[in-house]
């Protein structure tokens, strides 16, 4: 049980990452699209490091799809994949929070049973 435990935190953390950057890429969507073209920006490039930039056409954006795939859609088709997949995450990671819950419950009961046999053999013995 407890390797059940350990998996579903895994997964759980990996669900939570997942969800985090959607949120991020959903709100950049969301604060992007009306800016105008050749507007300044700062553009992450790992580390805490910058560079600068404008903005473009963002009529339209490049989304990956998975397995290194990306296709481009018009950023409102992206908005609204990018809410698709945080919801099936967000049902992921409540998924995974009941079983976790359940087994830690089970894993509970199995030590109270333990510990009452534990006692009641140390009872016996004296």
């Amino acid at each position: 049980m407890e390797n059940s435990v350990q998996i579903l935190q895994q997964r759980f953390q990996i669900l939570t990452s997942a969800s985090s950057d959607l949120q991020i890429s959903q709100q950049t969507l969301q604060d992007m699209k009306d800016l105008p073209n050749n507007n300044p920006i700062l553009i992450p490039i790992g580390g805490g490091t910058f560079v600068q930039g404008k903005t473009g056409d963002l009529s339209t954006v490049v989304v990956g799809i998975g397995a290194d795939i990306s296709v481009e859609m018009k950023i409102e088709d992206a908005i609204k994949e990018i809410n698709n997949r945080l919801e099936e995450v967000t049902k992921a990671k409540t998924s995974v929070e009941e079983q976790l819950s359940q087994i830690l419950q089970q894993m509970e009961i199995y030590q109270n049973v333990a510990n009452r046999l534990s006692a009641e053999l140390q009872g016996a013995s004296q």
